[in-house]
């Protein structure tokens, strides 16, 4: 069976990296096809609809609701926090930059990256690389 992979976490809509990829997790999510995982909860996803200032089942409805980024990125831009170009942009380079801070996260991370099949690779430091690399995107 082929996995389904959300969009990269690198795609940008509005300007904001990851809103392609949460948009289709929502999406995902509804059908359920995340195998229980509760995306609005953890991760950049939660970071996202926390600097958004969202709900993340308001966002699932939404996401779920319009057909098209645009016009889900409306609603996002008429229902979230309005953040400058620069304050998305800081945000943006903080997720992107995000890496294992702690050994615990550290042993994690190289957990992660072992059972995708990458227990030899030293360029994948950051989580997005290590989302791009388990989702065949980085080889």
């Amino acid at each position: 069976m082929q996995r389904l992979h959300p969009r990269s976490p690198y795609e940008k809509l509005g300007g904001y990296v990851h809103l392609p990829r949460l948009i289709d997790k929502a999406r995902l999510h509804r059908k359920g096809l995340l195998n229980g995982y509760n995306y609005k909860t953890v991760g950049f996803d939660k970071h996202l609809l926390a600097f958004l200032k969202l709900a993340g089942d308001a966002f699932e409805d939404v996401a779920n609701s319009l057909d098209d980024d645009g016009a889900i990125l409306n609603w996002v831009q008429e229902n979230g926090a309005r953040h400058s170009p620069e304050a998305i942009e800081q945000w943006n380079e903080a997720m992107i930059s995000r890496h294992p801070a702690t050994a615990a996260k550290k042993a994690r991370f190289l957990h992660f990256l072992k059972e995708a099949g990458g227990e030899s690779r030293n360029d994948i430091r950051t989580y997005f690389d290590l989302i791009e690399f388990d989702e065949g995107r980085l080889k």
